[in-house]
């Protein structure tokens, strides 16, 4: 997981989630999030959600899940074709690495 994690958050009074006063830009692998069955041969489908590569995401908070595990609460661009949409929800963390291409709002 990443380092800072503690002064830079706080408790999100409606959910409960750690939440970060600043956004942390992080990479979101969805073939991690999104693993295929190994079972299922793939298949290429032009115009289908694309859940299978990496993609720049804005890391908003961390929360436990019921089981111990840590996952983001991260902001991260879907495409469908030509579509791109911003889709907000809750990312296993072995799924996030920190991005360095730009330099975190601070």
């Amino acid at each position: 997981m990443f380092e800072e994690r503690g002064p830079a958050q706080r408790r999100n009074d409606r959910s409960g989630a750690l939440q970060r006063t600043e956004v942390r830009r992080v990479w979101v692998d969805l073939a991690v999030a999104y693993p295929r069955p190994a079972s299922r041969p793939p298949r290429a489908v032009p115009d289908g959600v694309d859940l299978q590569s990496r993609v720049p995401g804005e890391l908003l908070g961390w929360r436990r899940t019921t089981t111990g595990e840590w996952v983001g609460w991260v902001c991260v661009p879907i495409s469908q074709g030509e579509e791109v949409r911003y889709v907000y929800q809750y990312v296993a963390a072995a799924a996030l690495s920190p991005r360095e291409d730009v330099r975190d709002r601070r």
